[in-house]
């Protein structure tokens, strides 16, 4: 016993509750019960009608000889009355007569029993017409309830027919999708690979060799197949490794660059961004060679101030050429000692200050200076020039008469 049955029928079957859950199997089985209830009656109905026709067949046969005989015997006796003249009858004659007349009464009982058999015949000819209608009727009855619960189960078995190809349809569009969104994975992750061998290009063999090592362990066939997005995931991994071991170094580039910046340019301010800053330092070939050209111009004032200090009647004019086949160049030891003294007053120059040329002395490099700062305008390319005015200008330092030299600050000392 359960929710969705009765119990167990005469036949040994499980009756279905109607009134219960019920699933498509459930309905099939009761439809194909009903089937065979309805094929086992009309069995039966058809076998009782067959055996009631053979009865009353026979009944009739039996019934058509007695009254055959009757009639032959009723006629002979009517002839032995009909006779005027009795001859004189024999022993024999007589004993047969009375026979006939005794066989009376019983020819009476058995029209009697014949009638009653008749009308018996006729009950249950009647009994069994209504017997086979109400079986045609109920069969008629099952039958619809069949074909009702069969309508009402391909009803329920279309319902989820059309319920699971729209499941179907919904699974073949979430594929679609799926497919879609590892396409786009994919690409993703090539583009991203291609990205990282673009600015790392030296991390391509360690990321081959972390490709062709999976490959190994993974028994592909052709080792020299295109890459699946498998495998540029390795690769990938591989380049970030490369990557995060770069980045320890690279974590203080920045920190330096703006270091770097601040001593080659002290009165500009710091650019809020990287790309700035690293626009600016492409020009530090040709910023240092001006710095270098600043501290030999702060040099010489420097011994110039020196020399002024001693001989105030000096004509500064007579100094625009260089006597040749001096003492101090052509005596070895008066040129160790001018070197010397030379170095010692480099001490006393003010070399954290960037001195611009005069206006009318246009700034001369070296062919190395000219080549490295021809090499960075070509990397820069379109980037804006240095402008002259843009430096600030700051007197030179008074001189100094301590023995002392002060401290620089002068990033070439640094």
């Amino acid at each position: 016993m359960t929710e969705a049955t009765l119990g167990v029928g005469k036949d040994r079957q499980v009756v279905i509750d109607p009134r219960g859950p019920r699933n498509t199997g459930q309905h099939l089985a009761r439809l194909k019960h009903a089937v065979r209830e309805f094929d086992n009656a009309w069995h039966d109905a058809n076998h009782n009608v067959l055996g009631v026709l053979d009865s009353r067949k026979q009944l009739f046969e039996e019934l058509l000889w007695e009254h055959r005989d009757l009639t032959e015997a009723f006629t002979a006796l009517q002839l032995s009355h009909s006779q005027a003249a009795l001859p004189e009858a024999s022993l024999d004659d007589l004993t047969g007569q009375i026979a006939v007349l005794k066989s009376k009464p019983r020819l009476s009982a058995q029209r009697n029993e014949t009638a009653k058999l008749k009308d018996q015949l006729v009950e249950a000819g009647l009994q069994h017409a209504g017997a086979l209608k109400e079986a045609i009727t109920a069969g008629e009855a099952k039958v619809e309830e069949a074909r009702k619960q069969f309508a009402d189960t391909e009803e329920q078995l279309r319902r989820e027919l059309e319920e699971e190809r729209k499941l179907r349809q919904q699974e073949q569009e979430r594929n679609d999708e799926l497919l879609a969104v590892q396409v786009s994975l994919d690409q993703m992750v090539k583009d991203v690979d291609d990205k990282a061998l673009k600015f790392f290009p030296d991390s391509q063999v360690r990321a081959e060799a972390t490709v062709a090592k999976a490959r190994i362990e993974d028994s592909v066939p052709d080792a020299n197949a295109p890459w699946t997005t498998k495998d540029r995931l390795a690769a990938l991994y591989s380049r970030i490794s490369h990557m995060r071991i770069v980045d320890r170094h690279l974590a203080q580039l920045p920190d330096a660059a703006i270091k770097a910046l601040k001593c080659l340019w002290p009165k500009e301010p710091v650019p809020d961004n990287v790309s700035s800053i690293a626009d600016r330092l492409l020009d530090t070939g040709k910023r240092l060679s001006e710095w270098r050209h600043s501290a030999a111009r702060a040099g010489a004032d420097t011994a110039l101030r020196f020399v002024c200090s001693w001989y105030e009647s000096l004509d500064l004019s007579t100094l625009s050429t260089m006597r040749g086949n001096a003492p101090t160049d052509t005596d070895p030891a008066k040129t160790a000692a001018r070197r010397d003294r030379a170095y010692r007053i480099a001490c006393y120059a003010s070399t954290s200050t960037f001195i611009p040329p005069p206006a009318d002395l246009e700034e001369e490099f070296t062919d190395d200076e000219e080549e490295a700062a021809d090499g960075e305008e070509e990397a820069e390319g379109d980037a804006p020039e240095e402008s002259a005015a843009g430096d600030t200008e700051q007197a030179p330092e008074e001189p100094i008469t301590n023995e002392q030299p002060p401290e620089s600050s002068s990033p070439l000392y640094q």
